[in-house]
């Protein structure tokens, strides 16, 4: 089984990823997968410190195997310092005993599921932040990312494939623009117009995001969209 919640925040809200009562709640295996939609925010510093020494070690003994797509609240030089290697098809930076880190532009298949990843959005507040202290550039896609996961979707379908689930930090526009009543369209940047021409490109089944912190489900185009922060959301591996 797949299982997704929003934003972490590291030490703030990992307790959505450490929660004893989903914990205990079932009998679980490493071939079941719990997904964070980007804001991990684990390696927040340059160096660890015991906040996330303990928060890895705690990860470490998760009867389950976790893996996060990056939002715009990250350590990139930390997260780019990781080594890489081949997982689910396509290639996940190595974090930790037990954590994966799922790059922008891949298909994984996990679970069954042909599942593409692109993270990444805009820190709206970023004028008040410091770079490589509290901001990091890396949060906006680059050009090279963004033509990577174009081709790597062409490719992929061109083989008669299809794309089950994307999961995302931020939404295409489109998808945030059904949230405008709870959600400042000053949300939208850049990276939601890339995931628009995604959306159209990839025409998935599903699409998951953080990003904005609320819980919300949606129809749009025949895609099912959900918005995850606080509940942990369950993807079977039927399709």
């Amino acid at each position: 089984m797949i299982y997704l919640c929003g934003d972490t925040h590291g030490n703030y809200e990992i307790h959505k990823l450490l929660n004893e009562k989903f914990i205990s709640s079932k009998e679980f295996s490493k071939d079941d997968y719990f997904i964070i939609l980007g804001d991990f925010g684990v390696f927040w510093k340059d160096e660890a410190d015991e906040a996330e020494k303990n928060i890895l070690e705690a990860i470490s003994k998760l009867p389950f195997t976790v893996l996060f797509i990056d939002g715009n609240h990250e350590n990139f030089n930390r997260l780019f310092s990781f080594k890489n290697e081949s997982k689910f098809k396509g290639t996940v930076g190595v974090c930790g005993e037990n954590l994966y880190w799922l790059k922008r532009g891949e298909i994984y298949e996990i679970c069954g599921k042909n599942i593409f990843v692109f993270g990444g959005a805009l820190s709206i507040d970023k004028a008040h932040r410091t770079p490589n202290l509290s901001w990091w550039k890396q949060e906006m896609p680059s050009e090279d990312e963004k033509e990577y996961a174009i081709k790597n979707i062409k490719n992929f379908m061109k083989n008669g494939k299809s794309i089950d689930i994307v999961l995302s930090h931020t939404a295409p526009n489109s998808a945030i623009s059904r949230l405008e009543y709870r959600i400042n369209s000053s949300k939208i940047d850049s990276t939601s117009i890339f995931l628009e021409h995604i959306f159209f490109l990839a025409k998935p089944k599903e699409w998951y995001f953080g990003h904005f912190h609320d819980d919300v489900e949606f129809d749009l185009d025949g895609c099912k969209f959900r918005l995850c922060y606080d509940n942990i959301v369950e993807i079977s591996n039927i399709k």
